[in-house]
């Protein structure tokens, strides 16, 4: 029989904010999840590919980086991107996880 030995199973009533976007004829839709769970940085989800990155709210000023970490690879779609979730993401600061 295999073993394990698990590592965290925390739960915790999360916030959850979803935003979409279209620039130029494309669109971009995500889900922000803010939670205790990622030391200050929040879970983006693109909501077309699944792919999931954890951001600080500094991110979004590295234009380069960003466009890697969410596979964006026009230019100008990242900083209009970017400049869009600087106006609708939270600064969050992170709390210790609550027991529930």
């Amino acid at each position: 029989m295999a073993q394990y030995r698990e590592l965290y199973n925390e739960h915790e009533k999360a916030d959850v904010q979803f935003v979409g976007i279209d620039i130029a004829g494309d669109r971009y839709d995500f889900a922000i999840l803010y939670t205790s769970m990622f030391f200050g940085k929040v879970l983006v989800v693109c909501m077309h590919t699944g792919r999931q990155v954890l951001l600080e709210y500094g991110h979004l000023d590295d234009i380069s980086n960003l466009s890697g970490m969410l596979h964006v690879d026009d230019e100008v779609d990242m900083e209009i991107l970017a400049e869009f979730l600087k106006k609708v993401m939270k600064p969050y600061a992170a709390q210790p996880p609550i027991k529930i």
